[in-house]
């Protein structure tokens, strides 16, 4: 008998006849009525060619034929109901699981140390493998599970629909002059934005920012004097030179606090950055995936 012409629910009322011994109890066991029982009986002993199992003052006795069934019929039941309710395990404690991040120097800088430090006492065993995020979002590595999230603003990256998406902050966008230029206030003015000479922070080698659109739809534009795709080669340029720098606020405070540089306000119109989180909906609903996404959206709030 080829297996597609076996109705394979039969299976399992032969499994519960051959455990329960008796048609009446084998039914319980499967929540079906007896004569429902009985019919499933009648049409084994029909696909089989054989009684399988035969009345006795002793109760129902198998037949060899059926004692054969049984035993590979009830491996594959124990292998099915295994994989079909066994989900899989993340233990942040004893896992020892590298996972991948596609991102952005940003990402870099402010997320990834406090996810290290938290790592350190929830998952030591867990490591964060970055690969930095081009100009083109790596739908393919990211359905293969070679790449598990995704992080990224959303100048960078078109997403596609299909993909899972989570937004999980808005950035403002802050300057930064040397400490000691003089003749800038706290906040900058629209004149003096596109005024100063600005140094352009380009981590995908892109050529426009959502800073530059938006001057756009003002009909104006800024003058950039150099192009920079590393927040460090940036800020380095600003600390000897008269030009600005504009990037996300919290990566301003950060190179502020390390390096003779000043931090200003924009004005107020001027948009922030949405920081995305990416991934394939196939790989999403790993559970060592959503606990990761769930810590790092954690940090990202608090």
């Amino acid at each position: 008998m080829k297996l597609h012409q076996l109705d394979l629910n039969l299976l399992l009322a032969l499994d519960a006849l051959m455990t329960q011994g008796s048609v009446t109890r084998a039914a319980e066991s499967l929540y079906i009525s007896q004569p429902a029982m009985s019919h499933a009986l009648a049409r084994l002993r029909g696909a089989f060619a054989d009684p399988l199992l035969v009345r006795t003052p002793q109760g129902m006795v198998p037949t060899p034929r059926a004692q054969r069934l049984h035993s590979g019929v009830r491996q594959a039941l124990r292998l099915l109901e295994q994989q079909l309710t066994d989900e899989e395990q993340f233990d942040p404690q004893t896992s020892h699981r590298r996972f991948v991040l596609c991102t952005t120097d940003y990402v870099e800088c402010v997320l990834v140390p406090p996810l290290i430090q938290r790592l350190k006492d929830l998952a030591p065993g867990v490591s964060i493998e970055i690969r930095i995020l081009r100009d083109k979002l790596p739908e393919a590595e990211l359905a293969s599970g070679e790449i598990d999230l995704v992080l990224g603003f959303d100048e960078y990256m078109q997403v596609p629909g299909y993909l899972g998406k989570e937004t999980w902050l808005t950035e403002p966008l802050a300057g930064l002059v040397r400490a000691d230029l003089e003749g800038v206030g706290e906040r900058l003015e629209l004149e003096q934005l596109i005024g100063m000479a600005h140094v352009f922070h380009s981590p995908l080698g892109t050529s426009e920012t959502s800073l530059d659109r938006w001057l756009e739809s003002q009909g104006l534009s800024r003058r950039t004097s150099v192009n920079s795709q590393s927040y460090m080669s940036a800020a380095a340029i600003v600390c000897q030179t008269d030009h600005l720098l504009v990037l996300p606020s919290k990566v301003a405070d950060l190179l502020a606090s390390h390096w003779p540089l000043r931090r200003l306000a924009l004005p107020g119109d001027v948009p922030g950055y949405h920081l995305n989180c990416v991934w394939h909906p196939a790989q999403g609903q790993q559970p060592g995936l959503v606990w990761l996404r769930a810590l790092m959206k954690g940090l990202v709030d608090s």
